[in-house]
């Protein structure tokens, strides 16, 4: 037959695990292996994706230290879907250790690894560092998308801050002419 190329096994992958049906997603990337195709660092990722959406970070975390233990380096947008499922649940000391691995192996962290931080610290009530990391985006290049004002202003308003929420949603709009999608 034909040799099925990586991409295609990404793809077929990923619709599985945005329908929700992991275990199928997973099974065809161990039948891709067992017929003798290499995964990528785009398929671990997108399995990783699936698992840590569906709130199954544990299997998410296993898959990217298995994906290590192979030898492939996971990217930005590896740790930052891991990160963001570690936020959702509530595990915003490890996702920040994910940050901080990131950082010192010299990755350029994207604006989704920072909103999804500034979301899970917000949530947390660790409003201070949430703003924090906001403010270092701009330091370190990395472009305020809609999601991380978004992310900011809720912390604020839940944290009974809406004066601050307001100055920041004004800056959003007058200084960064940023999509207002609240």
């Amino acid at each position: 037959g034909i040799q099925v190329p990586p991409h295609a096994f990404s793809l077929v992958i990923g619709g599985l695990c945005k329908e929700g049906k992991l275990n199928e997603g997973y099974a065809v990337f161990e039948n891709m292996i067992r017929k003798g195709s290499k995964p990528n660092v785009a398929i671990y990722t997108v399995l990783i994706d699936g698992y840590a959406k569906s709130g199954n970070v544990e299997d998410a975390i296993r898959l990217l230290h298995r994906m290590i233990d192979e030898g492939f380096k996971p990217d930005v947008v590896t740790f930052s879907v891991v990160v963001n499922g570690l936020c959702k649940n509530g595990r915003v000391e490890e996702a920040l250790d994910y940050f901080q691995t990131c950082q010192f192996n010299g990755l350029a962290i994207n604006s989704m690894f920072y909103s999804s931080l500034i979301d899970g610290l917000g949530k947390a009530g660790r409003i201070d560092e949430a703003e924090r990391l906001f403010e270092e985006m701009s330091e370190k290049g990395c472009t305020r998308d809609s999601y991380c004002y978004n992310a900011l202003i809720d912390a604020f308003t839940k944290h009974g801050k809406v004066d601050e929420a307001m100055t920041l949603f004004k800056r959003m709009e007058e200084e960064e002419g940023c999509d207002q999608t609240v």
